[in-house]
């Protein structure tokens, strides 16, 4: 017993250094990346923060680790975390702006079939917040709905049984749209399907093939949506309804 104890006390021990020694070196590597970024030096700072990025994930790193590839004229890859910083934080304004701006800076025009107006509304809602706010707002709502209706079973006084009952209506709405969005904003991001051109440029095939019809071209920095796979193409639809097959080599997913 005395033995468990002591390899579990060691146990613990170790993992603290250790998570208080990559706490310390992500710090050093962050202020290292800042100050490569301040003097321009943007592939080093794109360099570190790659380092960082295998420590975990977050919306400030993806972005400005977007921020130093975008400037180091990585189209591609800048595009890639900028989107995978967007689907971190969907609601900042920051990072849809350089989004933005770096796709208008991509060599292919593509025309977007835009959705219905009550389509665009609600998924626009969905992107005010990510899973983990829609799910704390779902839950907070929730225990505003069972204490409302403890008042309206329980309350003595008619007004308050009244605005209780109504109010409850309200809170039980707002918790089951908020649960609703939480399960879907979580399950885009797990089952993102989208993915983005590497290569400088890439013909897509008719078939997963290379001697297939040559269908169209598409260059670095273009979002597609892989439909199937199949040994070693992708099949890929662009915004424009037009599908095509590339190499998977050729791009990588959000």
């Amino acid at each position: 017993m005395k033995r468990v104890k002591l390899i579990l006390v060691i146990s613990f021990t170790l993992f603290t250094i250790y998570t208080g020694f990559a706490q310390q070196s992500v710090a050093q590597l962050w202020q290292e990346a800042e100050k490569y970024y301040a003097e321009q030096q943007y592939d080093k700072a794109a360099e570190i923060y790659a380092q960082i990025c295998e420590f975990g994930e977050s919306a400030p790193l993806y972005y400005n680790y977007a921020n130093a590839l975008f400037k180091s004229n990585q189209l591609g890859k800048a595009i890639l975390y900028y989107e995978r910083a967007l689907q971190l934080d969907p609601s900042n304004a920051d990072i849809k702006n350089n989004l933005e701006f770096a796709y208008s800076t991509q060599r292919d025009k593509i025309d977007v079939i835009q959705p219905f107006f009550a389509k665009k509304w609600l998924v626009s809602l969905g992107n005010l917040f990510n899973s983990n706010a829609w799910a704390y707002i779902s839950i907070v709502s929730f225990i505003i709905t069972l204490i409302l209706i403890m008042l309206y079973l329980f309350g003595r006084l008619l007004w308050i049984r009244k605005t209780a009952f109504f109010t409850a209506f309200v809170a039980l709405f707002i918790t089951i749209v908020s649960f609703s969005y939480a399960f879907y904003t979580k399950n885009k991001v797990l089952n993102n399907s989208y993915a983005i051109v590497m290569s400088g440029s890439v013909t897509l095939k008719s078939s997963p093939d290379i001697s297939g019809t040559d269908m169209f071209n598409l260059h670095e920095g273009a979002k597609v949506n892989v439909k199937q796979e199949l040994s070693g193409w992708s099949e890929v639809s662009i915004s424009d309804g037009r599908v095509g097959w590339l190499p998977t080599s050729d791009i990588e997913n959000i």
